[in-house]
């Protein structure tokens, strides 16, 4: 069942990135491991990678919060820079001379960097040749699309932050028949919400059931 594309923001609505709402699982674990070792990352810096929606986002901002560090954006890059530096979905808002004079004050260890992207460093599109080679050797850790344990949690979550109580058969349910990734997740609770809501209906298995007959039925040719 193909889905559009969401961004998924897994913030609590109102509220910040918390680390009790983050559900670990194999399709993280290798990233959750990368940032705890941030001190010995190669050249002091770090691309954090992967779809729309799989936590990139959440666990970088647990990596500044616990080492105090800060959100910066390329175009607007400050002239000292010290400590953790966080630069979010890149390319987008690229300045390709700020990139490489960050990585190179990485390399010299007075910050190190964590860069997030939906694409891998080697494949954003620049024009620096020596921006270019740093890219394609950068160290790079990836997130996978969520495993059970992970997109179960997401889905309890994204029910949790409507305020609406589901039993597990209804998540065992949409395990079985949704696309598997976070913004499918949010795509099916917003739609399972809305019937709920329309019909002042209990979100139960049923409701859930029709719901999902009728996103199979708008995505037949």
């Amino acid at each position: 069942m193909q889905t559009r594309q969401l961004w998924l923001d897994l913030a609590p609505r109102g509220g910040a990135y918390r680390r009790d709402t983050f559900v670990e699982g194999h399709s993280n674990a290798l990233a959750r491991k990368a940032l705890k070792a941030w001190r010995e990352w190669p050249g002091g810096l770090m691309a954090l990678t992967g779809p729309m929606g799989c936590g990139k986002s959440h666990l970088a901002a647990l990596w500044i919060e616990e080492n105090d560090g800060q959100v910066l954006n390329l175009p607007n890059l400050p002239r000292n820079i010290q400590g953790c530096v966080l630069i979010e979905d890149l390319p987008e808002n690229m300045h390709e001379q700020n990139l490489f004079r960050l990585i190179n004050e990485a390399a010299l260890g007075t910050v190190h960097v964590l860069l997030t992207s939906v694409l891998k460093p080697r494949l954003w599109p620049v024009h620096l040749p020596d921006l270019t080679s740093r890219l394609a050797a950068m160290h790079n850790v990836g997130i996978e699309e969520p495993d059970d344990v992970v997109l179960g949690g997401v889905l309890k979550k994204l029910f949790a932050d409507r305020q609406i109580a589901v039993d597990q058969a209804v998540i065992d349910y949409l395990l079985t028949r949704m696309e598997r990734s976070t913004a499918a997740a949010l795509t099916t609770v917003e739609r399972i919400h809305a019937k709920g809501h329309d019909q002042r209906q209990n979100i139960r298995l049923p409701l859930v059931r029709t719901v999902i007959a009728q996103m199979e039925q708008e995505e037949m040719p």
